[in-house]
Parts: structure tokens; C-alpha cells; sequence
């Protein structure tokens, strides 16, 4: 079967032609994966064809629309696949998605809230009704990728529980801290879309104000920006020196920089007690990190021991992964979708 996924984001837009199949795929090939699926067992992917364009939100929605549904086109027309042969496209989108109209309600790409993209798309692009369309926030797409044909193939391994019986917390820590949640091979909408919203759960009763109007928002503590406003706040800043990327600051952590250490130690505590805090609402099989952040190897130094420290049920030592699709699982997941 073929499937289109899009990961839609503020800078860019990329459509991703996947075909799944019950037959190996030829060893050695680049691009291939496995995914499980709940009665065909375990099925071998592999990426035809994959292009990306720039969002340019300034230009407004119907050049996006117009943008995404050449996309379509274009990646059936490299792979040499003729659009009836799609057996689903799905929509990855920065914001929460209405499970019933598709449509967005919230999100940082505004001029895309509250319009029918789905239905849009669809009529641009000349595709059959026959076709599924689906849409869904980013990081849930993220998640479900990563349960069904990452993280969750490795856990499913490790502990000989099947994908289909897992629950799996995804969270991505990067500009931003989002999440998705997958129950047994589905994720978790929420009554209008916005289940996993894990960014804007409370870390701190009071603390740092969010965008989102709450105050101790755990993005405020755990994001990229909120790793470099903490260092900012120590030594570096009094002594006038540039303000260091989180890549710097894990560099001199590495390099024993005492002011380093101490902000990657309050980090990797603050995750603990947000992962401990989700563990006991989930109480997940394994975590699987993605975003940025999630490629440094000391943020997972102890890190099943401290959300351990931070849960209602005592012996949770729960796994942390980290993310095993790269960047192609925002993608793929949306392309699952229709699945």
C-alpha cells in the first residue's frame, strides 16, 4: 500500500510517499523501516519519495493549500505511483486537531485554524473521496510513529510485550515541549483534539509565565530556550560573555564547567519530576524523547531513577528512549494515520 504524510511546521512543509508491504524489502536498502500492525503483524516500509518547501505563512492559506496539494502530485509523479493507488494521506499539524471536522483549532500557524485543509486539499488536488485523509497534531504523529515503528519494535524486544499492548508517552523537547500519548496502537485525541498537550501541564504551582496565559508551564522549564534563559541567569551573564546555545551548554557541562553542570543537573531533575508526574497519570511502558534536546546522552544520565522518585506506584522505573526515526517520524506518523 502507499501513503503520503505531511509534517507541517512554521518554516516548512514536507510530503513524504511511504509504501508499506507483507514482503521484506531487498537488504541494504536506505530508507527502509518495520511497523507493526495490529493483525498483519509486522509489515516492512519504505520511503519512495520525499519533497520540502518552504510554509512561507505570509503568502496565506490558499497558497499553502495550493503548496500541499502539488506535493502530492509531485511525490506520486517521482516515485512513479499513480494518485489512485493511494491508500491514505495524512496530515501532520502544528496545532490540535478537531477529531470530527479535522479542522485546527489552535496553533502557531494561524492562518491554518479553523479552515477545512483536509477538504481543501482533496478538492486541489483531484483526490479520489475514496482516499483517506487524515489530520492530527505533530507530536502525536511523532509518537505513533515511534510506538509503532521505533521505540516500540525496541521495547517490544526488550521486554516481550507486543506494540498493540503498549502504552507509550512520546515527548518532544526542543524549541517547544510537546507530547503525544499511544494507547495500543492509537493515539489519545481528547474529546477536541488537545490530549497531549503535555507542554502545558504545571511543573511549578506559580512559576515562570507562559504564553499560553498559565504560569509554571513545564516548556518553561524544559524547552531549548528555557535551558539557555536558565544559564543565562548564572555567572555568564554578570561577566558580560554572549549567551551559549544549549549545544554549548552541554559542551562545557562536558567539559566539567561548574556553572554548566548545575544548570544540566536542575534540568535533567525538572524532566525527572515532569516524566514522574506523567507516569502517574499514564503509567506508560517506556518513554521515547524526541526534539533536539533529546540527542544529548547526559539529559538520560539517572533519568528512569529520578521519575522514579516522583511517582505514586514505587518500583516505576520506567524506560527513556531516545527517538529511532530521526527526522522522518513526524511524517511517517501522519502517513499512519489512515491505518
Amino acid at each position: 500500500m502507499f501513503l503520503i504524510g505531511f509534517d507541517v511546521g512554521g518554516t516548512k512543509i514536507e510530503a513524504t510517499l511511504f509504501r508499506l508491504s507483507d514482503k521484506p524489502n531487498p537488504s541494504g536498502k536506505s530508507g527502509t523501516f518495520e511497523c507493526a500492525h495490529p493483525s498483519r503483524g509486522v509489515l516492512h516500509g519504505e520511503t519512495l519519495a520525499r519533497l520540502r518547501e518552504p510554509t512561507e505563512r505570509h503568502k496565506g492559506y490558499d497558497a499553502i493549500v495550493e503548496k500541499m496539494a502539488r506535493l502530492i502530485v509531485e511525490t506520486c509523479a517521482k516515485a512513479q505511483v499513480p494518485m489512485a493507488e493511494l491508500h491514505g494521506v495524512g496530515l501532520g499539524l502544528p496545532g490540535s486537531i478537531d477529531p470530527v471536522s479535522l479542522k485546527m483549532l489552535n496553533g502557531n500557524t494561524m492562518v491554518l485554524i479553523g479552515r477545512d485543509l483536509v477538504g481543501d486539499i482533496r478538492s486541489k488536488a483531484n483526490l479520489p473521496e475514496k482516499t483517506p485523509m487524515r489530520a492530527e497534531n505533530d507530536a502525536n504523529c511523532f509518537a505513533l510513529a515511534e510506538a509503532l515503528c521505533g521505540a516500540g519494535l525496541l521495547h517490544a524486544q526488550k521486554s516481550g510485550i507486543p506494540v498493540h499492548s503498549h502504552v507509550a508517552v512520546g515527548v518532544i523537547l526542543g524549541t517547544g515541549c510537546g507530547g503525544g500519548i499511544v494507547i495500543q496502537g492509537r493515539t489519545l485525541q481528547g474529546a477536541r483534539g488537545g490530549g497531549g498537550e503535555l507542554g502545558h501541564t504545571i511543573l511549578y504551582k506559580e512559576g515562570h509565565q507562559c504564553y499560553c496565559g498559565q504560569s509554571g508551564c513545564a516548556e518553561q522549564y524544559l524547552s531549548g530556550p528555557a535551558l539557555e534563559s536558565l544559564m543565562a541567569t548564572r555567572h555568564y551573564s554578570q561577566l558580560g560573555a554572549a549567551p551559549l546555545s544549549a549545544k554549548e551548554i552541554f559542551e562545557k557541562a562536558d567539559a566539567g564547567d561548574p556553572a554548566a553542570l548545575a544548570v544540566l543537573i536542575k534540568y535533567r531533575n525538572d524532566l525527572g519530576r515532569f516524566l514522574g508526574s506523567l507516569t502517574s497519570i499514564f503509567d506508560p511502558h517506556y518513554f521515547v524523547l524526541g526534539g533536539g534536546l533529546s540527542l544529548q546522552p547526559a539529559i538520560y544520565q539517572n533519568l528512569s531513577a529520578t521519575l522514579a522518585n516522583h511517582t505514586f506506584l514505587s518500583d516505576s522505573h520506567i524506560p527513556v528512549y531516545q527517538h529511532q526515526l530521526g527526522d522522518s517520524a513526524g511524517g511517517l506518523g501522519a502517513a499512519l494515520l489512515s491505518l
